[in-house]
């Protein structure tokens, strides 16, 4: 008996062991990666343009144009007309929280909410507005939820920059084009390498790779770039993927530096943010789940074989 059980156990551990090592090194098989990325890009890229030509559009109502190009003194006959197109625009999209009108110094003299006369200069989205651009904003925090802001000049008659349009938009509208998978996720970075998106961890939007440099940190506070209630982003502890990150160096990025398995990445055109698609670390508890089947087929091999060298 005890030279059964003796041959059965190292039956058994031959097969085991090489199915335990293949499973390790070769993950379950997902998705082609480098197709999520692009696809996910896709989407942001057809998102962002057509948010921004929308904001465009906007600014181009005769009744904005009007209001922002009133002197203070006239601007209360044309507000009524202008603020009813506002609240229909807020009224008509379920995404979009404000919209407002700046004057060509970046002071709100209208909004769909309170706030009227605050000043948004500091904003890049208002200065690129002010400067003649159509402006999207990274995920930001204000009014104590997440949004992104898309801005465009409005024109008055002889066609001077009066003033700019802006609706600041739910960030869950960006969140819901990110893709998440059984065993991959993914993650929307900016420039700054600041996760404007991550479905492998809600707790990681809005959180940077890696600690910034100082230069870059008073430059983002100073244009509140992720809202006036998130001066500063919590820093992670992925200090080479953040220098890669913020130098654009994508094809240095291996999946170790972001303590994953596999990663691909693409980059989009309408702004300068990444997604990237990773697939988590392999382990042996993932390893060992895929091999329940091929177990018990080993188990009854060995258990077979076994019995076949007791009658030899």
């Amino acid at each position: 008996m005890r030279a059964f059980a003796l041959r059965f156990g190292i039956l058994l551990s031959c097969a085991l062991i090489p199915l335990a090592l293949f499973a390790y090194l070769n993950p379950p098989a997902v998705s082609n990666l480098k197709e999520i990325a692009q696809r996910a890009a896709n989407e942001y890229d057809r998102l962002l343009q057509w948010r921004m030509q929308e904001a465009f559009t906007l600014a181009a109502f005769p009744s904005l144009r009007a209001f922002a190009a009133s002197t203070p003194e006239t601007r209360a006959e044309r507000a009524a007309v202008a603020l009813n197109e506002l609240k229909a625009l807020v009224a008509s999209d379920k995404h979009v929280r404000e919209a407002l009108i700046v004057d060509d110094g970046g002071i709100v003299i209208m909004s769909t909410l309170d706030g009227w006369g605050n000043s948004l200069a500091q904003r890049s989205f208002v200065q690129d507005a002010l400067n003649g651009k159509i402006a999207a904003s990274p995920v930001a925090r204000d009014r104590a939820e997440n949004s992104n802001y898309y801005a465009a000049p409005i024109f008055n008659n002889a066609n001077e920059i009066a003033g700019a349009f802006v609706m600041r938009v739910d960030a869950q509208e960006l969140w819901n084009v990110l893709p998440r998978g059984a065993n991959w996720y993914a993650i929307l970075s900016d420039e700054n390498g600041v996760r404007l998106g991550d479905t492998g961890d809600d707790a990681a939007r809005l959180t940077s790779f890696g600690a910034m440099d100082g230069a870059r940190v008073a430059r983002l506070v100073q244009a509140q770039t992720y809202g006036a209630e998130l001066p500063f982003v919590r820093a992670t502890q992925f200090e080479r993927a953040q220098t890669l990150v913020t130098q654009g160096a994508f094809d240095q990025l291996r999946a170790a530096d972001l303590n994953a398995g596999a990663l691909a990445y693409q980059r989009l055109l309408t702004k300068p943010w990444t997604v990237l698609a990773l697939t988590a670390q392999p382990s042996w508890s993932v390893a060992l789940s895929a091999l329940a089947a091929p177990a018990l087929v080993a188990l009854l091999l060995a258990l077979g074989g076994a019995l076949l060298l007791e009658r030899v």
